[in-house]
C-alpha cells in the first residue's frame, strides 16, 4: 500500500468498438488510433524505466480502459486503489466525461505502479511523454475512483468486482 499509480499517454474520446459501448449497444465513430511517434517514445521510456527497476507493475489500457486495468491490477496485487480521474492526461479537458476518461481504449496507454521513492527518477525517465500521477494503492481492498469533478463515482469492494469479472468465464 502507498505505491503511486500513473497513467502514461493521453486519453482521447476513443470508445468506438469498445467494451463499454458494446454494453449499451452503441457503435461509436471514434475508434482508437495509433500515433506511431508517440508510441515509440512511450515504449522506449517505459522500457528504460523497467530496466532501471522503477516499475513494480504495469497494465495496458486497451481493453476496458483505465477502469478495467486498475481493477485487474488490484486483483493481482490483492490491494485496493484510489484513483483521481481529474489527474488523467486527457486530450479534451474542456469536456472530460467520467465514463469517457475511465473507459476510453486509446492506444499506447499504460497504468503503471511505482514505489514512492522512485517518483522523481520515474518522471525524469518519462520526459517528453504525457503522463499523470492519478492515485495510489491502498490497504483496504476497495476500488475507489473520484470523477473529474472530485466526486466519488466508484467505491466497490474488490471481491464483488472480481466476482463480476470472473462470472462470464464460468460455465
Amino acid at each position: 500500500a502507498g505505491d503511486l499509480l500513473y497513467v502514461v499517454e493521453d486519453s482521447y474520446d476513443e470508445l468506438g468498438g469498445s467494451h463499454y459501448y458494446d454494453l449499451f449497444r452503441f457503435t461509436g465513430n471514434r475508434v482508437p488510433k495509433v500515433y506511431p511517434k508517440k508510441a515509440k517514445l512511450i515504449f522506449g521510456a517505459l522500457s528504460r524505466a523497467s530496466s532501471k527497476g522503477l516499475i513494480k507493475a504495469m497494465h495496458d489500457c486497451s481493453e476496458g480502459g483505465i477502469g478495467v486495468a486498475a481493477a485487474e491490477m488490484a486483483f493481482s496485487g490483492n490491494l485496493g486503489a484510489e484513483i483521481f480521474l481529474s489527474e488523467v492526461p486527457y486530450a479534451r479537458n474542456d469536456f472530460a466525461r467520467d465514463d469517457f476518461v475511465l473507459f476510453s481504449e486509446s492506444n499506447s496507454r499504460f497504468l503503471v505502479e511505482i514505489a514512492p521513492e522512485h517518483k522523481s527518477e520515474f518522471e525524469n525517465t518519462l520526459a517528453g511523454c504525457a503522463y499523470g500521477l492519478i492515485g495510489q494503492t491502498i490497504k483496504p481492498k476497495q476500488l475507489i475512483i473520484k470523477g473529474v469533478s472530485g466526486k466519488t463515482i466508484i467505491n466497490e469492494d474488490l471481491s464483488g468486482l472480481k466476482e463480476s469479472w470472473q462470472k462470464p468465464l464460468r460455465w
